[in-house]
């Protein structure tokens, strides 16, 4: 038995790194379009949302704390909900790992759509597609944290980032995931800017197309609890 679930396992560990690196692309963009587009809030960045949030309860900068409390609230429920999803599909010793992406492409794909028919938000219809995008970086965090585990942070690299430098001043030694994944969050939020100024409509379809491409990969991988059992051996008739 052990042989037989050995095969699949290194596409499989291939299709999670490559969908990590398009999810870590992919929150970069959308977090860029919460700061430029929808009121300096970003969408996955807990720890300065809520110290946002403080701000306000303080007396200062009480529309933005009152962005950034619903964009930690939508992060809370999308969190909860892709933990769910997650958990829930390694039910029945059957593994569909890929099941809380499709809830995050609901997400962005909505916000996508709405995007484009209403040709951008206005302050009040922001505020709304902010805490959706909010609600997918929750999702998407958290099943990942539950099918790939923590060695793939795709959003909150703080922790990554900090191990990476620990390691590299006790260990002398690079963590290369720390700085590709910083990397590839940073080239995201780049390219989104860039599209955010130069075809504003079609901003909001690079974390949806990302998206898209993830939940293939990783739903095209062989898992291990889904390879196809042998055959029972042909018995010729008596």
């Amino acid at each position: 038995m052990a042989v037989e679930e050995a095969g699949p396992v290194r596409p499989r560990h291939r299709a999670d790194a490559w969908a990590a690196w398009l999810l870590t692309f992919s929150a970069g963009a959308v977090n860029a379009l919460g700061f430029l587009a929808l009121g300096g809030v970003f969408t996955s960045v807990v720890t300065a949302n809520s110290a946002l949030t403080g701000v306000a309860l303080g007396g200062a900068e009480t529309t933005l704390g009152v962005r950034a409390a619903l964009a930690v609230l939508c992060y809370v429920l999308g969190a909860a909900a892709g933990s769910w999803t997650a958990a829930r599909a390694h039910r029945g010793g059957r593994s569909r790992p890929a099941g809380f992406l499709l809830l995050e492409l609901l997400l962005l794909w909505s916000v996508a759509g709405w995007w484009l028919a209403a040709d951008g938000p206005d302050a009040g219809q922001g505020t709304a597609v902010l805490g959706t995008l909010a609600a997918a970086m929750g999702c998407q965090n958290a099943g990942v944290r539950l099918t790939m585990g923590a060695r793939a942070p795709t959003a909150y690299l703080t922790g990554l980032l900090t191990g990476a430098v620990a390691e590299a001043v006790t260990a002398r030694r690079v963590h290369w995931q720390a700085l590709g994944n910083t990397t590839l969050l940073i080239v995201g939020a780049t390219t989104a800017t860039l599209l955010e100024r130069s075809l504003h409509d079609a901003a909001p379809l690079l974390p949806a197309l990302l998206v898209t491409a993830a939940w293939a990969t990783v739903r095209a991988a062989p898992r291990p609890g889904n390879a196809a059992r042998p055959s029972a051996p042909h018995r010729p008739p008596a």
